[in-house]
C-alpha cells in the first residue's frame, strides 16, 4: 500500500499590526474614551465636598471661641491694670498792693526775721618794688552775746576781748549789743584787732570774755566767739607795693566779693524762706598784704554780707491779713520774691536791730490750697459721678478732670498707687 506522505503547513508571516481587533473592541474603546474628554456633571455634589464645608463649619467655631477667650484674657489682664488720673486746678486770683510791715528778729510767732551773715575772702597779686619794715596786726570777726538782760549793752571801740591763752583783741568801732529776748540772747558781729602786731595774733577759732567786767555779773553773761580765725598779724620785711596799685586792688576786689557774697548768700536760703535782695548789707576790711615771692605781694580782702530773711509761711499771713478779706481760706502767694522790699529807714543797722520795718509792694499771685493727699483718698474706689460731686464739696477748688483707663473703665481704682493726681498750680 502506498504509504500516505503529510506534509507541515507553515502559516504566512503576519504582523500584530496587521491583526484587526474585534469591532466591539474598537467602539468600547472609543467610548471610554469620549467619557474621559467629556466627563458628565455628577447630578449631586461629591461626597468629599460636603465633609470639606463641615470641616470648615467647625474650624469657624473654633476660631470664634478663641477669639472669645483671647477678648476675655485681654480684659482681665486690662482689669488688672486700670488706673486714674485726677487733674486738679485750684481757684487762683492776683491783687496789687503796697503795704508797710514790722518784724520782730527771731520771733516765736507772727512776723519775724532772720539774721543772716555770710564772710568771704578774694586775693590779688601785683607787682612790687623791694622792701619795706611792717607792723601789722591780725584782725578777724567774733560775735558778741549778751545773755544778762533784755537791755542793749553798749560797748566803745578799743574794749577788750581775751582769750583763755590772754591774748587780747579790741573792738575797732562802738557797738550796742541787743538784749536777751524770751531767754534767746541777743547777738552782734563786729571786727577787732590784735592788740600787738605780729603773727603771735593769727589764732583759729576761739571763745573770748571782757575784761573789763571781771568781778561783775556781766563778766559771765555777756561773751563773745570767734566767728572767723584771725589773720594778717605780720611784723618785718614785706614787699613794698604802690599806693596806687593798692587802691586799685582794693577797689577790684570790693566789687568782685560784693557779686560773689550776694550769689554765695542767696543759694544758701532754706526753700520755705524769702529772701530780698534789697535787705542785704555789706562791710569789707582793709586790704592785707602777704609775701608771694621775688618782685610780687598778695593783696586780699574780708567781705561780709548781712541781710534778713523771712518764713515764707508767715509773711505770706502777713500779707493776707491786709489785703484779703476772705482770709478763713488757706491761700498761698507764690511771687513773694517778685515783690518790691525796701526798709523805711534807709540807714537801719540790721545787724544790731531787733525790729525791721520795711514795705512790699507789687501784684500778689494768690492760689487756694487744698488738702491734695486727702482729696485722693477720698477719690479712692469711686465712680466717676460720685467723684466728681465729691471734688464739688471742695471749696478751693475751681475745676478738674478724671480720665481712666482702660476706656471703658468708668471708677477709680481702690489702690493709691494706681491713682495720680496732679495740681496744676505745682507744674
Amino acid at each position: 500500500m502506498a504509504q500516505k506522505k503529510v506534509q507541515d503547513v507553515i502559516p504566512p508571516k503576519r504582523s500584530i499590526r496587521d491583526i484587526e481587533l474585534p469591532r466591539t473592541k474598537k467602539v468600547e474603546h472609543i467610548k471610554v474614551k469620549k467619557e474621559f474628554d467629556e466627563p458628565e456633571k455628577p447630578k449631586s455634589k461629591p461626597k468629599i465636598f460636603k465633609e470639606n464645608q463641615d470641616f470648615k463649619k467647625t474650624n469657624a467655631w473654633k476660631y470664634a471661641a478663641g477669639g472669645v477667650l483671647l477678648l476675655v484674657i485681654a480684659f482681665g489682664i486690662s482689669a488688672f491694670f486700670k488706673s486714674a488720673k485726677i487733674t486738679v486746678t485750684p481757684k487762683t486770683d492776683s491783687k496789687a498792693f503796697s503795704e508797710t510791715f514790722t518784724a520782730q528778729k527771731d520771733a516765736l510767732s507772727g512776723l519775724g526775721f532772720q539774721l543772716v551773715t555770710i564772710s568771704k575772702d578774694a586775693t590779688k597779686t601785683v607787682s612790687a618794688s623791694g622792701q619795706k619794715p611792717v607792723n601789722i596786726k591780725a584782725t578777724g570777726k567774733i560775735v558778741i552775746f549778751d545773755n544778762y538782760s533784755a537791755q542793749p549793752q553798749k560797748l566803745v571801740a578799743t574794749t577788750r576781748f581775751q582769750t583763755p591763752e590772754g591774748l587780747v583783741f579790741r573792738l575797732i568801732n562802738p557797738v550796742t549789743v541787743p538784749g536777751k529776748q524770751g531767754g534767746v540772747p541777743g547777738s552782734v558781729e563786729v571786727t577787732v584787732a590784735a592788740d600787738k602786731p605780729g603773727d603771735a595774733y593769727n589764732i583759729g577759732l576761739e571763745d573770748f570774755t571782757i575784761p573789763g567786767f571781771k568781778g561783775d555779773p556781766k563778766y559771765s553773761a555777756i561773751y563773745a566767739r570767734s566767728k572767723t580765725p584771725m589773720t594778717g598779724g605780720f611784723t618785718g620785711l614785706q614787699a613794698a607795693v604802690s599806693a596806687a596799685d593798692i587802691s586799685q586792688a582794693d577797689t577790684d576786689l570790693q566789687t568782685e566779693l560784693k557779686a560773689s557774697l550776694i550769689t554765695d548768700l542767696s543759694s544758701q536760703i532754706p526753700a520755705n524762706f524769702v529772701l530780698y535782695p534789697q535787705s542785704m548789707s555789706f562791710s569789707f576790711n582793709p586790704v592785707r598784704q602777704s609775701s608771694s615771692g621775688s618782685g610780687s605781694a598778695v593783696l586780699t580782702k574780708t567781705g561780709t554780707a548781712n541781710a534778713i530773711i523771712f518764713d515764707r509761711s508767715a509773711l505770706t499771713a502777713a500779707i493776707l491779713s491786709k489785703i484779703s478779706a476772705d482770709t478763713q481760706d488757706t491761700i498761698k502767694i507764690t511771687n513773694l520774691q517778685d515783690l518790691n522790699f525796701a526798709y523805711t529807714d534807709p540807714n537801719i543797722d540790721i545787724t544790731q536791730a531787733n525790729t525791721a520795718t520795711f514795705t512790699l509792694n507789687g501784684t500778689a499771685s494768690m492760689v487756694w490750697v487744698f488738702d491734695q493727699n486727702k482729696l485722693k483718698s477720698d477719690l479712692l474706689g469711686k465712680s466717676k459721678n460720685d467723684a466728681e460731686s465729691l471734688i464739688a464739696t471742695y471749696p478751693s477748688i475751681k475745676e478738674a478732670w478724671i480720665e481712666t483707663k482702660p476706656f471703658w473703665n468708668q471708677s477709680i481704682p481702690g489702690d493709691p498707687a494706681k491713682v495720680t493726681l496732679v495740681n496744676t498750680a505745682e507744674q
